[in-house]
């Protein structure tokens, strides 16, 4: 199922780096960073942030709040938020704006906040589901991998 980018972000245990169409210019400086503020992805997360940090990019960090699905308050947001960025190595909370949108599905919301800040790069975290789990929970990072015009970097949590 899925295409052979879908299949390469899905198994590789390195981080994968999309690109869909030719770069005049591969500057990543802006990069949105889209987390669900999960405990079990602050390695992945991590990661991704000193390498953001040696490509001297901002970074902004990103939460999409579904409507329909466990609805977080700001408040509860922003808890979630301090919660998640106090557990990740160093002083990585100082260092990183924090943004939440709403928006009717994850993709949706990283892809349109991506483009209302002018992303270069987005970032996100794959648990690689394979088998039923995939069936039934899919992958937000193949579908930003296929609806995307920006390039995506995915890493294995």
């Amino acid at each position: 199922m899925g295409s052979n980018t879908e299949k390469v972000v899905r198994y590789a245990s390195l981080p994968v780096l999309v690109i869909k169409s030719e770069m005049i210019n591969a500057d990543f400086s802006d990069v949105v960073v889209a987390t669900d503020f999960s405990e079990e992805s602050i390695p992945a997360f991590n990661s991704m942030i000193k390498f953001l940090d040696f490509l001297n990019a901002q970074k902004h960090i990103l939460y999409v709040n579904l409507p329909n699905e466990d609805f977080k308050t700001t408040s509860e947001m922003e808890a979630m938020a301090n919660n998640f960025l106090l557990k990740a190595e160093g002083d990585v909370h100082r260092l990183i704006n924090v943004n939440y949108v709403c928006d009717r599905s994850v993709e949706k919301g990283i892809l349109n906040f991506s483009n209302a800040v002018g992303a270069d790069l987005i970032s996100v975290v794959t648990h690689g589901r394979k088998g039923l789990s995939h069936i039934f929970a899919g992958s937000i990072a193949e579908d930003l991998t296929n609806h995307s015009t920006l390039p995506i970097i995915t890493l294995k949590i």
